[in-house]
C-alpha cells in the first residue's frame, strides 16, 4: 500500500503522515467536478528570472507605500509647526488640531509634542498629556541629532504598553520635537507581498530593524551587512546557506534614511521553494 512522507523544504524532518492513496484517489474523484483534459490548465512554475522580476517590484512597490506615509507625516508635522509657533494657539486648541491632524494619517496613532528637554507637552491621544519624560528615548535623542525625518526602531510605549514605530522630526521654530507614533503593523503592510516562502523587512539607513515580514522574523547579519556595504541605492543579491537559497532585492531611499528589503526563497535549482 503506498505512502508517502511530508518533509520540510530545508531538509528537517516534520511529523510524517502516512496516507493510503487508494482511499485519497477515491475520495477525490467522489468531490472533483468531471473536467475533460482539455479543460486541464497547467500553471507554470516561475523561473529564476520571473522570481528576480518579482522581488524587484515588490521591494520598489513597499519603498513608494513607505515613502508616500512619510510624505503624509512630514507635511504632518511642517502644518502642526507652523499653527503652533506662529498661531500661539491654548492648549486646548493645540491638542484639538493634532488629534485631527493624526486621525488623517493612516497608520498613525497620535502625535506627541516633545520639549527639547524631553517633558512631553502635547499628547493627540489624550488631553492633558501624561506627566512623563522621554528624553532618554532614541527617537528623541536621534531627532534632536539629526535633520529631517528620523525613523526609529519599534519601541513599547511607556503609558500605552503597545508597541510602536517612532517617526521623529526636530522643529526648531517649536523648540521641541514631533514624533508620529505608528502601528508597526501598517509599516510592514506593503511587506506582505506574497506567501510564506517570501518576506522582508523596513530598516534605517544605519541597518536597525524597524519592521519585518514575517514579524520578528530573525535577519541574517549578512544581508543587513551586504545592503549597507553596497554603493548604489538599488540592486539585487542571492544569499544562501546550508539547505537554504534566496533572491533579496533592496531599494535605498533618496528621500528619507530609510532601506527597504524584500526577498524570495527558491531551491538551488532556482525555482520556488513552495513547488
Amino acid at each position: 500500500m503506498a505512502s508517502f512522507e511530508l518533509v520540510q523544504a530545508d531538509g528537517d524532518e516534520m511529523p510524517r503522515f502516512k496516507f493510503n492513496l487508494s482511499v485519497v484517489t477515491a475520495l477525490t474523484l467522489m468531490v472533483a467536478p468531471a473536467t475533460s483534459y482539455a479543460d486541464t490548465v497547467y500553471q507554470a512554475v516561475p523561473d529564476q528570472a520571473q522570481i528576480e522580476q518579482q522581488t524587484i517590484e515588490a521591494a520598489e512597490s513597499a519603498l513608494g507605500e513607505t515613502e508616500s506615509l512619510a510624505t503624509a507625516i512630514s507635511f504632518a508635522f511642517d502644518y502642526l509647526t507652523t499653527f503652533v509657533s506662529e498661531a500661539h494657539p491654548p492648549d486646548f486648541l493645540i491638542h484639538a488640531e493634532m488629534k485631527a491632524t493624526t486621525e488623517r494619517l493612516d497608520g498613525v496613532r497620535s502625535i506627541l509634542l516633545i520639549n527639547t528637554d524631553g517633558s512631553l507637552m502635547h499628547d493627540a491621544f489624550s488631553y492633558p498629556a501624561p506627566n512623563i519624560n522621554l528624553g532618554e528615548r532614541d527617537y528623541v535623542q536621534n531627532a534632536l541629532n539629526q535633520s529631517g525625518l528620523v525613523f526609529g526602531k519599534a519601541v513599547i510605549g511607556q503609558t500605552s504598553g503597545v508597541p510602536f514605530v517612532p517617526v521623529s522630526s526636530q522643529k526648531p521654530a517649536m523648540s521641541a520635537v514631533l514624533t508620529a507614533i505608528v502601528d508597526p503593523r501598517k509599516m510592514r503592510e506593503p511587506l506582505n507581498w506574497c506567501g510564506g516562502s517570501c518576506g522582508g523587512a523596513l530598516l534605517t539607513n544605519r541597518g536597525e530593524v524597524i519592521t519585518s515580514s514575517p514579524p520578528n522574523a530573525p535577519i541574517a547579519p549578512e544581508v543587513i551587512e551586504t545592503i549597507l556595504a553596497a554603493e548604489q541605492n538599488t540592486g539585487t543579491f542571492e544569499y544562501e546557506r546550508p539547505n537554504f537559497k534566496a533572491l533579496v532585492a533592496f531599494r535605498k531611499s533618496e528621500r528619507f534614511p530609510v532601506i527597504v528589503y524584500t526577498s524570495h526563497a527558491v531551491t538551488p535549482d532556482g525555482v520556488l521553494a513552495t513547488q
